[in-house]
């Protein structure tokens, strides 16, 4: 008896230890149930080609090759993250549109990355497809990856960086930067001289950034120094002074300061295209 309670026991417990290292291991390739995709707000649409020949033949778009693709993966960040991913197959005008794949479910541990080739692709249609041709897979997550598509032929390599898509129905914040007055002090004369520069950060959006970010000032003459905000409260503006030098004098006779605000593009906006401001100021 005390060896069948031994045993059920034993069970037991290799039971419970193989679920939790289960739950700790991704599922790769895990199918895509019961979770909305409004939890992932980042989209990146990564093109493939996986055929000799592409086009219709009376077109001859492209030039007949061995097109292959692989589209690379990275997570850059300190925390495990999730994603869902799928493949759309592109079609001619002329002919019936193409399949789209089921939708699965993958993840990358801290700094792993994971490469999606045509083989890859096939997969995601559980291999009822003898020729993929050409498309999308489209990967959605809840945070940045870094994403690339590498394409080769027999005569050629050619990557490119893909940036991601964000779901309008999320509110970002949006950071600015604007330059008000440079006091330039040289005490000793040249390559002594401080260079004092005051300007404001605001966050336009009312969502508030609450992770640190940079905010890098230039001036024409080589100086630079890169300063650290560790957050910023929604619909605010925070005044900042960052100091260049010593070094020369930035007036040769003029004088120009670039600064830009997410100098390391951490921080998601809805606007990126707002982050530097230049002030030139004549001698």
């Amino acid at each position: 008896m005390k060896i069948i309670v031994s045993l059920l026991l034993s069970i037991f417990l290799i039971t419970i230890l193989s679920s939790t290292t289960i739950i700790t291991v991704f599922a790769v390739n895990e199918p895509f149930k019961g979770i909305s995709l409004d939890n992932y707000k980042f989209m990146y649409s990564v093109k493939f080609v996986c055929i000799p020949f592409v086009g219709p033949d009376k077109e001859e778009a492209f030039v007949s090759q061995n097109y292959s693709t692989v589209v690379n993966v990275h997570n850059p960040h300190s925390q495990s993250i999730f994603f869902i991913k799928k493949a759309v197959i592109a079609q001619s005008e002329d002919e019936e549109r193409g399949p789209i794949s089921n939708i699965v479910r993958d993840g990358l541990k801290p700094d792993q990355a994971l490469s999606i080739n045509c083989k890859d692709v096939v997969g995601l249609f559980n291999n009822s497809i003898p020729s993929i041709g050409d498309g999308f897979v489209i990967l959605m997550s809840n945070e940045k990856l870094d994403v690339s598509a590498v394409y080769t032929t027999q005569s050629s390599i050619d990557v490119e960086y893909i940036k991601p898509t964000i779901s309008t129905t999320i509110e970002l914040p949006d950071l600015t930067i604007k330059l008000n007055s440079l006091q330039v002090n040289c005490p000793a004369g040249g390559g002594s001289c401080i260079h004092t520069i005051d300007m404001k950060i605001t966050n336009l959006s009312n969502v508030p950034v609450n992770t640190p970010f940079n905010v890098k000032v230039n001036s024409d003459n080589g100086l630079s120094t890169i300063q650290t905000m560790p957050s910023i409260l929604g619909s605010t503006t925070q005044t900042l002074t960052a100091t260049l030098g010593p070094g020369n004098n930035c007036y040769d006779p003029d004088c120009q300061i670039d600064a830009f605000v997410d100098s390391s593009n951490i921080v998601t906006e809805s606007d990126e295209t707002n982050n530097k401001d230049s002030l030139v100021s004549i001698g």
